[in-house]
């Protein structure tokens, strides 16, 4: 195993489940300082349980703005300086047009927006600070391109992130800070899970789905980890602002 990441600071949004908390069991594996906040209650204390000494679970909800800035304080307050911040926490709530009010839109723009902006402003001067350079991985969606009709505000504030990642990555491109955005395809989590079985009845849909990709397989939380590990290592400091497709197919 690999310790690309002993000693650093990790700050990750959304890390009670899913590919959240994959990347999250990742970092700690390679010696990082996990804090990490998310809904899931038993996946927080999971989490915590995995390494007690070095992770942080912080209580809050990143639609409310002072709960983003209260994020990046408890890594501060723990550690006194952070490394890198992947946002993940996001709203997949479905909706058409039709279904698309301004409370509707607002909320997912709060959370899948503001959140990863807010956090990123409030954490810049200690971003900055960072000698060895910091690193913010930003978790996208392919549907940033288009999007399917029931994800009109999804989609909208995918395509949003991709744009404000590619903003700041210019922008802070001399304070030896890198942007990434890994816009991620079909992965086969246990959210999706329950949404497909909700959707279709069948609890074998990844089955089918799978044989629609090269590996045979859907991608796995534990493959956008280690997309995710790779973006925010030395190994990637050719790249910053680029928005990373992670799919097995073309779209």
């Amino acid at each position: 195993m690999q310790r690309r990441f002993e000693q650093q600071v990790v700050l990750i949004s959304g890390a009670t489940s899913g590919i959240g908390a994959a990347t999250a069991r990742q970092f700690l594996d390679e010696g990082a300082h996990v804090v990490f906040c998310g809904l899931e209650v038993d996946g927080a204390h999971t989490l915590c349980t995995y390494a007690p000494e070095r992770t942080t679970y912080v209580d809050v909800d990143l639609r409310e703005p002072q709960s983003c800035t209260a994020f990046v304080d408890a890594a501060l307050a723990r550690w006194g300086h952070i490394d890198v911040i992947v946002n993940n926490a996001a709203s997949v709530a479905r909706g058409r047009i039709e279904q698309t009010d301004a409370a509707f839109f607002d909320g997912m723009m709060a959370l899948n927006v503001r959140a990863p902006l807010l956090i990123v402003r409030h954490a810049l001067p200690f971003l900055r600070s960072n000698s060895a350079g910091a690193v913010v991985v930003n978790i996208g969606s392919l549907n940033a391109y288009v999007g399917a009709p029931d994800l009109l505000a999804y989609a909208t504030s995918k395509g949003a992130l991709m744009t404000m990642t590619r903003n700041l990555a210019a922008a802070h491109r001399h304070e030896h800070i890198r942007f990434h955005c890994l816009n991620i395809g079909w992965t086969h989590t246990d959210g999706e899970d329950r949404l497909q079985q909700q959707l279709h009845g069948r609890s074998d849909w990844h089955v089918a789905a799978g044989k629609t990709r090269p590996t045979g397989v859907l991608l796995r939380p534990t493959d956008i980890a280690q997309a995710v590990l790779f973006y925010a290592s030395p190994a990637a400091a050719a790249f910053s602002g680029a928005a990373v497709d992670l799919e097995q197919m073309p779209i």
